[in-house]
């Protein structure tokens, strides 16, 4: 979702309301778009990742104490298929100077597609934040964006996360900009304002854990009533994520998740299988290793594997999934440590087992 697509599906209510003299008019949305430069508009020399990018894009800040996001790590995805993160939220954004530049920028864009009571409603809005137009029994207007108070506060604006319901986004039109002092929340009954909960489901959403690589011994086909020994090649530690949002003049909200692997559940992808231990969970070991290389006693049962009892001549490969549960949890500047919904990663391959046959003499 863009700013300017944001701005067009909030414009007929907007003028409706202004036309009613019953709250801000014109809601003025930037949502997708990055600031235009300045303090908080990250950059690729900052040192920061490509996900921390986005989430200062965003008006938010993460940062990784354990588990930087890499080429060979995984997002985790939570057990609960209906869990998300919050469609939107309210949160410091922009100075003065980039208000003024992006409001500029789309009131612009916009002004020429509109007309009658849509194109009035446009005026007055930009008339309360360019030239001190009061709403109607509502907010005070400003002078030039505010700009005589640079460095005292920030506007703040609703951020629409893209990844969420098209319905639940649509409840995001709702809360026009404001300005807030620095150290300062807005006033109450402000809709969507960014919370330390909120915050931990961004981290949630950010949160990158290796992924599963199956080894297995024997490499290659299996074969049926020997013992197929699996080992992880990653290891399985806590990995944290921080997410915070700076409320300027040395105050901040912040919520940190942490996820610990909990679990390794083998899945031999057939019912005619032995799996080790029977229970299917394999043990993460005090350095987060799963799994042992063979040790060459065919007697031996391996502390992760699987026995497959039918070979798959006339079937299709089975499915061998090696799956890593995540506990996670998070604390905050509101306390904690609380419950977040736990997370998973697994990785299937294909196994194809063969039957050896012997003649008896």
């Amino acid at each position: 979702m863009t700013g300017t697509g944001s701005l067009r599906r909030a414009l007929p209510l907007a003028a409706l309301i202004v036309l009613l003299a019953a709250a801000p008019g014109y809601a003025f949305d930037d949502t997708g778009l990055p600031p235009s430069g300045g303090k908080g508009s990250g950059g690729k020399g900052s040192g920061d990742s490509g996900g921390n990018l986005e989430a200062i894009a965003q008006g938010y800040r993460l940062t990784y104490p354990t588990g930087r996001p890499s080429g060979a790590s995984r997002p985790l995805a939570s057990v609960n298929v209906n869990w998300t993160p919050p469609p939107c939220w309210f949160g410091p954004k922009y100075t003065p100077e980039q208000f003024k530049a992006e409001y500029t920028k789309n009131f612009n864009d916009e002004l020429p597609q509109v007309h009658g009571t849509f194109r009035t409603a446009m005026g007055m809005d930009r008339d309360h934040y360019q030239n001190g137009l009061d709403y109607p029994g509502g907010d005070k207007g400003y002078k030039d964006f505010n700009s005589a108070e640079a460095g005292k506060g920030m506007w703040w604006l609703v951020t629409v996360n893209p990844d969420a319901d098209p319905s639940a986004q649509m409840g995001c039109n709702d809360q026009t900009p404001r300005w807030v002092p620095n150290g300062q929340m807005p006033p109450a009954g402000t809709g969507h304002v960014i919370t330390p909960e909120m915050l931990s489901k961004l981290a949630f959403a950010h949160t990158h854990v290796p992924g599963v690589r199956i080894v297995t011994n024997p490499a290659g086909p299996q074969t049926v009533n020997i013992p197929t020994w699996v080992t992880l090649r990653q290891a399985y530690t806590p990995v944290k994520v921080r997410a915070s949002v700076d409320l300027g003049g040395g105050r901040e909200i912040w919520a940190e998740t942490t996820a610990e692997p909990s679990a390794v559940h083998i899945t031999p992808g057939t019912s005619d299988a032995t799996v080790f231990p029977s229970s299917g969970d394999c043990p993460i070991g005090p350095d987060g290793k799963v799994g042992a290389a063979y040790n060459g006693d065919p007697k031996a049962a391996p502390p992760c594997g699987v026995t497959y009892l039918r070979s798959t001549q006339n079937t299709p490969p089975y499915q061998l999934d090696v799956s890593v549960n995540w506990h996670v949890s998070w604390t905050g500047s509101s306390g904690g440590p609380y419950a977040l919904p736990d997370g998973r990663v697994g990785d299937p391959r294909e196994v194809t087992v063969r039957e050896i046959q012997t003649i008896n003499n």
